[in-house]
């Protein structure tokens, strides 16, 4: 009997978004816990769609049709400023991510009989390129 390898799947997604406004200037925002909490319930709905439809543009280039039954995440975070709050960024963003995977069809669910597990890292400090990178590993 064979033994069939684990999958791995790499995202990388950014952590700030671009608010548009139609009679005044754009606004870049860091995509966070505290500033979710207080938007209007329409920019939180664009907000997790945007992600989603970056979750899913990611997955296109995965040729897998069984879904990941059990897995752990592994979010690694490369922020802009010092001020940066990483579980702030990291619970919101993994929220969209999970629901993305799970919109997407490579996961069967997020909850805790198919979700083990999720590490949270500081890599460094990226001004240019501030991001989280995830690594999701099937169990």
């Amino acid at each position: 009997m064979g033994v069939e390898s684990m999958r791995r799947y790499f995202f990388t997604l950014p952590i700030y978004y671009e608010i548009e406004f139609k009679t005044k200037k754009n606004k870049t925002v860091l995509v966070g816990a505290n500033w979710f909490r207080n938007i209007h319930f329409h920019l939180k709905n664009k907000v997790k769609q945007h992600y989603h439809k970056l979750v899913a543009e990611q997955l296109e280039s995965f040729s897998e049709d069984k879904k990941i039954e059990q897995f752990k995440t592994h979010y690694k975070l490369y922020y802009k400023t010092s001020s940066c709050d990483m579980t702030n960024i990291s619970s919101l963003i993994e929220k969209f991510v999970l629901d993305g995977f799970k919109e997407s069809g490579l996961i069967i669910d997020d909850n805790v009989k198919y979700h083990l597990s999720s590490k949270f890292e500081v890599v460094e400090q990226d001004k240019k390129n501030p991001r989280i990178e995830i690594i999701v590993d099937e169990i």
